[in-house]
């Protein structure tokens, strides 16, 4: 199962690395292909953002291709790209399980036993973390609309960054709010709500029969195995 994380050129330049393009669909534009989670690869499109003109602090801003969940990781200094893997691979599970502890079950929908164990099942598998340069359009203008959250509440009460808190209330609310989105298979606006997107998106990853076998849903190529991710090892 592959985790493929596509990097923005604002977040590629801050990182100092230079990741391979995304390949380039044929009559597509350079850079800006589509990005669609299914059952061999979920894809993530990352962003870095200034919390204020050139400021040191600064805040990576991390969208789910099909469902547009979102998550907040602030920063002070300059990450590896080791690093910010390890932190995003950890990250958006734990805030898949915040929201649902949050929405679900405030909700009555999930009882906190169902929670954990899709966590436990999803840290089953094990997913081989992919960088590509690559901006899908269509996730970046739910980016910028996160982006302006951030500031906002950052001119609002004169800090200069986000506290982890902030970080985590800001996602769950964004992530159980309903959004408009395009849907990339039928082209039609719908409304949906991330968290229930992705929670339906997960379901669906641990009850597959192509997680029987990783070799079978993954690439040929060879691979680096310290790209190789065991969501256990994360487990809280």
């Amino acid at each position: 199962m592959k985790l493929l994380f596509s990097a923005s050129n604002a977040l590629n330049k801050w990182l100092k690395t230079d990741l391979p393009r995304l390949p380039t669909r044929e009559g597509k534009q350079a850079g800006v292909n589509t990005l669609k989670s299914d059952s061999t690869a979920m894809c993530w499109q990352a962003h870095v953002i200034d919390n204020r003109y050139k400021s040191y602090e600064k805040t990576i801003i991390v969208c789910e291709a099909n469902s547009r969940f979102v998550f907040f990781i602030p920063v002070t200094v300059r990450l590896t790209l080791g690093e910010l893997t390890k932190l995003l691979t950890m990250e958006w599970q734990v805030m898949l399980a915040e929201t649902l502890e949050s929405y679900q079950s405030a909700n009555g929908r999930m009882p906190r036993s169902e929670i954990a164990l899709l966590l436990s099942e999803l840290s089953d598998i094990t997913f081989n973390v992919e960088w590509v340069k690559n901006t899908d359009l269509s996730i970046n203008g739910h980016i910028c609309d996160a982006g302006i959250w951030v500031e906002q509440i950052l001119r609002e009460q004169g800090a200069s960054q986000l506290s982890a808190h902030q970080a985590t209330e800001l996602a769950i609310y964004l992530n159980t709010s309903v959004k408009r989105i395009t849907n990339k298979e039928t082209k039609r606006k719908e409304k949906v709500i991330p968290i229930n997107k992705l929670l339906a998106y997960c379901q669906a990853l641990v009850k597959s029969e192509c997680l029987g076998d990783v070799n079978e849903v993954t690439s040929d190529d060879d691979r680096d195995s310290s790209n190789v991710v065991y969501l256990k090892h994360y487990r809280k």
